[in-house]
Order: structure tokens, then C-alpha cells, then sequence
């Protein structure tokens, strides 16, 4: 009876058997495709999860978050720079900032404010003199700390430091003059204000900047 009992269990595992013996030896064709998103286990595939190198899933705000990359500031507060009629008796013509060309090898204090990474907002404009001379003004706001903090701490503008007199209380002042670019940064709030002058000489710099100093500092009363 026993022997009887058992012969529908053989008869089943011969047909198992006999049905695996047609199919190839192979892992990968031997299970149908996974769903998209999901590996052989049932779970989220490597590429999918959020540890993955693929692009992050549409809905996955860490993920995309953490690989944003930063956009470019927005537009500082043009109420902040000087306008063409500041500097009317100057002399000068408007020109694109980028037309004001800089030495790699030797950055203006401008140029080294420029390039510092962490300003939220970023405004710029440019002049030029008649004898070639060129007066160029940046504004860039900091989100995240007082702009005297910046200036202090991560800024290095070379040269001689120069007296600038004048601010109001609670704007900070400085100026510096390097052969023939003098520059002076104003430090108000979250704000620096960069008003620089490369010309021939260093006192025909430093004279206009002596005159451009206070219009940038108004500014900030």
C-alpha cells in the first residue's frame, strides 16, 4: 500500500525533471526579465536606489538634492551699484565687466572677491577712460555670513592699504593700491561693494578712487 501511495510523487518529480532538461544551463536566460527598477530578489535594483551611480528617480528630492549642482548667483541689488550718471564727470564709457581684462598671474583685490566662492547674488558694471584707463564695480551679497567676515577672513588684497574716511556706522572701509590699480571694498551688512581702477600710474588710481569711495559708500546710508 505504501508503494502505491508513493507513486504520484515520483511521477511528479520525473515531469519536473523532464521539463527542466530542455532549458540551457545558464542563470541569465534561465528567469524571465525582472520588472525595471527591481533585481532577480524582488528588491530596487543598484542603479535605481538612492546609493546608485544612475541619474535619481523622478520624485526622489534627497537624491537629486545632494547631486545639484550649485546655480550661478542671481542679481545683486542694482539699486547698490553706480549708475552712468555717478560717474558722469569721470569721463567714462560704459563697457561689458568681462572687457576689463585681468592678469591670472597677478588678480586685482576685485578679481580675487569675484572668483571667492559663497555669494547668493552677484551685480557688475564697467567703464572705461578715454586714455584706456578702466573703472569697474562688484556687488556681491553673502546668504550665510556678514560680509566683514568675508572680507577679514578670505579675501587677500594685496598691495598698500590706503586711508578711506567717511563711512557711517556700521559700514566698514578699506583701500589698497598696487602699481596702478587701487581698489577700495565696502563692507555693509551681508554686502561687499568693490569699487577698483586699474589706470597708468598708481595717483591717477588712487585720485579717482578717492573720488568714487564716497558715491559707492552713499550707497549704503
Amino acid at each position: 500500500m505504501s508503494a502505491v501511495a508513493g507513486l504520484p510523487v515520483a511521477i511528479t518529480l520525473l515531469a519536473v525533471v523532464a521539463g527542466c532538461a530542455d532549458r540551457e544551463n545558464d542563470l541569465d536566460t534561465y528567469y524571465d526579465d525582472p520588472p525595471a527598477g527591481e533585481d532577480r530578489s524582488g528588491g530596487q535594483s543598484e542603479q535605481g536606489s538612492s546609493g546608485g551611480s544612475g541619474a535619481p528617480r523622478s520624485g526622489d528630492t534627497s537624491s537629486s538634492q545632494a547631486e545639484e549642482p550649485q546655480g550661478t548667483p542671481a542679481s545683486a541689488d542694482s539699486a547698490l551699484l553706480l549708475t552712468d550718471d555717478d560717474v558722469r564727470e569721470e569721463g567714462v564709457t560704459p563697457i561689458a565687466p568681462s572687457a576689463v581684462e585681468a592678469d591670472p598671474a597677478a588678480p586685482t583685490c576685485l578679481a580675487t572677491i569675484a572668483r571667492h566662492p559663497g555669494a547668493a547674488e552677484v551685480g557688475e558694471r564697467a567703464w572705461e577712460y578715454p586714455t584706456g584707463s578702466t573703472l569697474h564695480h562688484l556687488v556681491t551679497r553673502y546668504a550665510e555670513r556678514p560680509a566683514a567676515d568675508v572680507l577679514a577672513e578670505q579675501v587677500a588684497c594685496g598691495g598698500e592699504e590706503i586711508p578711506v574716511s567717511g563711512a557711517p556706522d556700521g559700514v566698514d572701509t578699506h583701500a589698497w593700491c598696487q602699481v596702478g590699480t587701487c581698489t577700495v571694498v565696502i563692507a555693509a551688512e551681508d554686502v561687499l561693494s568693490t569699487v577698483e581702477v586699474r589706470a597708468a600710474d598708481r595717483v591717477s588710481a588712487q585720485e579717482a578712487v578717492g573720488r568714487l569711495a564716497p558715491l559707492a559708500v552713499g550707497k549704503h546710508a
